[in-house]
This record gives structure tokens, sequence and C-alpha cells, in this order.
């Protein structure tokens, strides 16, 4: 029953207790309250329950960085002298064309043989002189050659022979480039770094694009980066050397309290933790807890994933944070704060009451 319009107060407090039931069972019961990542009480009721390994992360047990297998190429490769590709081989397709200096027998006006192509046994046949093995020649050498056989036959013989196509001496390139394809090893290019700056690859972030090198059953992989660094990097060039360059994309996923929760690419090599975190602007002021800052990782060969715990509070956090490199598909995962989750109940709590007062002051 209402007077002039207002509840009576034993009408206010029978409206008023579910909300103060909502309050006491939520406050109750913080956890149940919406999250996006595990508390720390919860990751070490995980890891005692054997469904996580739990790893609090300190100087004495920070991990490795990964082995990176991207820095050099093996000895074979580093150690090879440059090729002479002045030197024929097969498949390399040459015009000669022939004169006789005193009266004409054979090659009237200069006879143009036409293109011929070196045969898989490294052999040249041309008319009057029969097959010549001409791999591992020169040009010079080739013709002197041939001068030599003809000289038999036809008087003071002239010979002109030219490289049309080198076909022994070819490189592939494939992937990130401007200008893939089939490239001669020859003048100019010799070497990895001249070969580089012709096909003009992807150079948005040397640091993460690939160059890896195939020869002769065994791959050698770096970062266009260091062969820029290092002039030890720059190999000789071989016949059949197939270069691949691929963009590096690794990424680490950051969860929880952070600025911003999204899948973070990893730039560079050597990138921290504290970089991912700084990546995702940081912890939450308003929300996350400092103790419980996680990293997790799986680990090969078995289900359980490990998990890192920084505790933010500590002054050789940051540094340790520093020195923890990441690896793709790293998880970052940051709990709310006790409190936080307390400030939602009361959040929600005080949503309630004010709907409450919304309906007592409703005048039927």
């Amino acid at each position: 029953m209402l007077l002039y319009g207002i509840p009576r107060h034993r009408d206010v407090r029978s409206m008023l207790r579910p909300a103060i039931a909502l309050l006491v069972v939520a406050l109750a019961g913080c956890a149940g309250m919406p999250r996006s990542v595990s508390s720390l009480s919860e990751f070490q009721q995980s890891s005692e329950q054997g469904n996580i390994t739990l790893v609090p992360l300190t100087a004495q047990n920070l991990p490795p960085p990964q082995e990176d297998v991207s820095v050099a190429f093996p000895p074979s490769f580093t150690q090879a002298a440059e090729f002479a590709y002045e030197r024929l081989g097969p498949g390399d397709r040459l015009q000669v064309r022939i004169w006789e200096s005193g009266t004409p027998t054979l090659f009237t006006q200069g006879s143009d043989l036409g293109e011929l192509i070196v045969d898989e046994s490294g052999r040249l046949y041309l008319p009057y002189v029969g097959a010549i093995n001409v791999a591992g020649s020169t040009i010079p050498q080739v013709r002197s050659a041939v001068i030599g056989r003809l000289g038999k036959v036809v008087a003071r013989p002239q010979v002109d022979i030219r490289a049309i196509d080198r076909r022994s001496t070819l490189v592939t390139v494939q992937g990130d480039a401007g200008k893939t394809g089939l490239y001669p090893i020859e003048r100019g290019r010799t070497r990895l770094g001249a070969l580089l700056a012709e096909v003009a690859p992807n150079q948005e972030n040397p640091e993460m694009l690939s160059v890896a090198v195939r020869r002769d059953g065994t791959v050698g992989q770096v970062r266009l980066n260091d062969i820029y660094r290092n002039p030890a990097l720059d190999i000789a060039l071989r016949p059949g050397d197939s270069i691949i360059l691929n963009k590096v994309v690794e990424n680490v996923t950051v969860l929880g309290a952070a600025g911003v929760q999204s899948r973070i690419r990893i730039p560079e090599r050597n990138f921290s933790l504290i970089d991912a975190i700084g990546q995702a602007r940081g912890l939450s002021e308003d929300s996350a807890d400092p103790r419980a800052v996680f990293l997790m990782r799986n680990q090969e060969g078995t289900p359980v994933p490990l998990v890192y715990q920084l505790d933010m509070r500590r002054p050789d956090a940051i540094a340790l944070g520093n020195r923890f490199i990441v690896q793709n598909d790293d998880a970052v995962l940051i709990s709310n704060a006790p409190f936080a989750q307390t400030r939602k109940v009361l959040s929600a709590f005080a949503q309630t009451l004010s709907t409450v007062r919304s309906t007592t002051a409703v005048v039927p």
C-alpha cells in the first residue's frame, strides 16, 4: 500500500532484498564474474593438478633464447671460391661463324653455322670438325681448337664464336622479390649480394626476410639483414643454386588486463616479453595484477604447457622481462587484480540498486 505515492519502509526493504542478496553472493564469489584470463590462484591450482607447469621467472631459471639457425651459411657455402663463369658447360648455346682467308672452298663469304648447343656430355659438334669436348673451356680456347681442326681442310680459317645463352651457369630466384626468375652467373654477378641487388628483395623489414640457398641437397638460410652486416655471408654463387626469399611471419598473443588485447607481429629477432607487453600498451593500471603476468608456451613432446610467471612488483622484473625472448605462437596472459573483480561486482550492484530506485519512484 502506498502513502501519497511513496512506498512504505517494509515495501522498500522487500524490494532491496534481492539486490542485497546479489551483492553478498557476488562478493563471496568474485571469481564468478566474467574475466578474460584466469587469476593467479587459479594458475597455481592448475599447476598443482598437473594441467600446466608453472615456473616463477628468476635469473636462475631464465630460459635461453631459441637457437637461431638463420645466422650463417654452412662452411661449404662460405668457403667456396668464385665460379669461373667464362668456362662453358652443357646446355650453353653458341653462335659460330667461319671464314676462309684464302680462296673459299668450303665456307664461302663467311658461313654462319647458326646456334649450336653444348650437349649433355659437354661436346660441341661442327661440320668438317666433328665433336669437340668444350666443357670447362673458355670461348678463346674453343676457338683455337676449332681453328686447329679446320686448318687441316681449309686454308687459314677464321672463326668467330659468341655465347648466346649460358644455360650452364643459371641460378634461380623465387619468393618475395620484385624480379624473380633465372639469372646467369657472369661478370658483375658472381656473388649473392650482387644478385640480390638486381632482384629487388622486399626491403620492408630486412631483419625478418629469410634468404635461403639450396645447393646440391644442402640448404643454408640467413636473414637479409645478416648479409648486409656480415661480408662473409655474401657467398659465391654456383650453377644450379636456388635462392628463395620469404618474409618471416611470427606472432605472439597478448590477452587479459593489457592496454590492448591482440595478436602482435614479432618485428625482429630477440623480441622480448617486455617488448610484447609494450606493444600491447603495457599493463592496465585499472585492472592488472602485477604479480600475475604469465607467458604460456607449448612444450614439444608433452601436452602440458609451460607457463612462466613474472612478478612485476619485483625490482628486477623489467630486466628479466627484457632478457626473456618470446617465440612464435607464445601467449602472454595478464590476470585481473582482485580489487578489479570486486569493482565489477560493486558496479553490477550499483546498476541493480539504480533499477530498484527507479522502480520505487514509479507511482501506480
